[in-house]
């Protein structure tokens, strides 16, 4: 089982010659005038993917779905809410699967199982150091543009939770920085991971999370600045150590796919 990421929480998972995607977005940068369009070279490794799996509905999640797949016939496997979205912006209903915590999908060799998850709640310092960014200049036009988006793209509280299972191995993915206080998850999956983006000090509350879950390794997503100035680059240095030094489990943050990174759970050492 082969994962790699390419950005926010998009990432490729391969087994053989079967591939999924989870959340495909290629980013939006600061001088984009299109951003429902993935940019050039960004979509290429996604239509690799003969099935999608959405963890919820925000633009950074499928906004560049359409663009991606428009004229394929890969499947996408989400939630009510961002099949509504997507279907309006295109994708035939035929196409879309409507999935709900519980639910559980084979593909291939995969079999994925949907969890309720939680998205991040941002905190008040964070809400103000991001609303600061959008006065650099070129940056107010860009952010508020963004803010629409978001607006236009509501989660309404699905968030879904993955466990993926092929073989003995078991991954676990998260889309948000967030679990539900009433939902009962697998433990002791052999890979977690994990958005590392939402909070003015992440490093604690994720850790909460990874306590809950007991991973025997986790890596890092979503921690990139994919579509500013509503993001910015986080540093996850502090989690890494924390989680080696108190919890005695790898941690590190994901290198893009782009630049050849795949990582390999046979072979995996973190």
């Amino acid at each position: 089982m082969k994962l790699a990421w390419y950005g926010t929480a998009a990432l490729l998972l391969s087994e053989g010659d079967t591939v999924i995607a989870f959340d495909p977005f290629g980013g939006i940068p600061i001088h984009s005038n299109n951003p429902e369009i993935c940019p050039e070279g960004c979509a290429e490794p996604f239509r690799q993917a003969s099935d999608v799996f959405v963890t919820h509905g925000h633009f950074d999640h499928i906004l560049q779905i359409p663009s991606i797949y428009g004229n394929t016939d890969t499947v996408i496997h989400a939630t009510e809410t961002p099949c509504a979205t997507l279907q309006s912006h295109g994708i035939p209903r035929k196409r879309l699967d409507v999935i709900a915590p519980g639910s559980s999908e084979t593909v291939g060799a995969f079999q994925i199982t949907a969890y309720q998850g939680r998205h991040c709640q941002f905190d008040k310092r964070l809400v103000i150091r991001t609303a600061l960014r959008y006065l650099k200049p070129g940056h107010l036009r860009k952010g508020l543009r963004l803010l629409r988006l978001n607006r236009q793209y509501p989660e309404n509280g699905e968030i879904l939770f993955y466990e993926i299972t092929c073989g003995d191995r078991r991954l676990q993915i998260m889309g948000s920085m967030g679990l539900d206080d009433d939902e009962t998850y697998p433990t002791g999956a052999d890979l977690l991971v994990l958005p590392f983006q939402g909070k003015s000090d992440p490093v604690h509350y994720a850790a909460s999370l990874v306590e809950r879950l007991l991973p025997k390794a986790v890596l890092l997503d979503h921690y990139d600045n994919s579509f500013p100035p509503m993001t910015a680059q986080v540093e996850t240095s502090g989690m890494e150590r924390l989680l080696r030094e108190k919890y005695q489990i790898p941690c590190c943050a994901m290198e893009h796919g782009n630049n050849g990174k795949k990582y390999d759970m046979e072979e995996m050492t973190l």
